[in-house]
């Protein structure tokens, strides 16, 4: 079987990149005869090797179907990563579904994001589009139920919509090492904010949540490990700046780590083995699911987000871990009863390896397996 994903692919700074770089590994540990081509953006790197290409081909900015169409050819199945920035909502994406239903091939598209019409500015254009795509598959991916509930709404048969985890990826390095190896203090507790900084992203309160938890707990600090993307809009590049004026302000000069910088997917992992706790502050109504919070889980570390869509995984671990937007109170109390009641932490470490495990990559990719098979 060859399965050519059509997605973005690195080392492009893109999260749909690293998930499909995490689909093809986990596959490959569960099936090593799998033939795999990634037909991808032209900011990925070419890769030909016996069982695995990648071919750089097209641009979002452009019309992608010719490309595409041309480099899926030698393909059993084509399965589309979607996420609204990288295809648009024109019909350059449908067209492709078309013509790949034309000639027969089979195809499977997962779908990242929904965004509910009452929530986007352009009404219900985001989530009819997404309900257009689905209609043109011949399988449906998406992770969680609530996203399955809103195209089945659209007019999607629930047998063509099959819902997969997101999946998790284990590591287990080493506290002491991770921070050496990151320049970050070997002393004291690590609060981790990952990822790109942007305005939804709840940082500032993150500032006050270590304000407040600094008055009871020695050593503490807050490690904000990203920085604006590369195709950031001005209002993030903004946001950093106010960032930078409000660590003066709140005096946490001391206890902030901001190298406001893209850490490399390797990284990643010493990330969150340097950390205590990974706080995900983020505030929007995307019906998603985020990779980052499965890859502190994947560490193994305790995590406290926002009680927002995006983070309901979470209640998987434990539902005392959502918090209200913006109660910073409220999350400066969970972080402290975690450093300071081992019971409590014991039990959040107990049910975190728990839903890692039963979340990994390779218990993820054999329902993907199962469903190319079905398909």
């Amino acid at each position: 079987m060859k399965i050519a994903f059509v997605s973005t692919y690195l080392p492009q700074q893109c999260g749909i990149a690293t998930y499909t770089d995490y689909v093809i590994h986990g596959l490959w540990k569960v099936n090593p005869g799998l033939k795999i081509k990634v037909v991808a953006e032209r900011d990925a790197s070419p890769v030909n090797q016996k069982r695995f290409e990648v071919v750089p081909c097209w641009n979002r900015n452009e019309n992608y179907v010719e490309p595409i169409i041309s480099n899926v050819k030698d393909a059993d199945i084509v399965h589309i990563q979607h996420e609204y920035g990288i295809y648009g909502l024109d019909d350059r994406l449908p067209t492709l579904l078309e013509r790949l239903r034309a000639s027969a091939k089979r195809t499977i598209i997962t779908i990242h994001c929904i965004r509910p019409g009452q929530f986007c500015e352009r009404g219900v254009m985001d989530e009819n589009f997404a309900g257009r795509i689905a209609g043109l598959a011949d399988g449906v991916i998406v992770h969680r139920d609530s996203q399955k509930a809103i195209l089945k709404r659209l007019g999607i048969p629930a047998k063509k919509i099959h819902i997969i985890p997101h999946g998790t990826a284990l590591s287990n390095v080493d506290k002491k090492i991770s921070r050496k190896r990151l320049k970050l203090p070997e002393k004291g507790k690590i609060i981790t904010a990952f990822g790109f900084v942007n305005t939804f992203k709840g940082l500032d309160v993150s500032l006050e949540v270590l304000g407040e938890i600094r008055k009871e707990v020695e050593d503490v600090y807050l490690f904000i490990a990203g920085g604006a993307s590369p195709t950031a809009p001005q209002k993030a590049m903004n946001y950093v700046r106010n960032l930078r004026k409000q660590i003066k302000e709140l005096d946490l000069t001391d206890n902030v780590i901001f190298p406001n910088k893209f850490f490399p997917n390797e990284e990643i992992p010493y990330i969150f083995g340097a950390s205590d706790i990974a706080l995900f502050t983020h505030y929007h109504e995307d019906r998603s699911v985020s990779g980052a919070i499965h890859l502190a889980i994947g560490a193994k570390k305790p995590v406290i987000a926002y009680r927002v869509p995006k983070f309901e995984v979470l209640k998987n671990v434990c539902d005392e871990l959502l918090i209200l937007p913006g109660n910073a109170s409220g999350i400066a109390k969970t972080a402290i009863r975690i450093f300071e009641d081992k019971e409590f932490e014991r039990y959040i470490l107990d049910r975190t390896e728990r839903y890692r495990r039963a979340t990994s990559w390779p218990a993820t990719v054999r329902k993907h397996l199962k469903l190319y098979h079905l398909i």
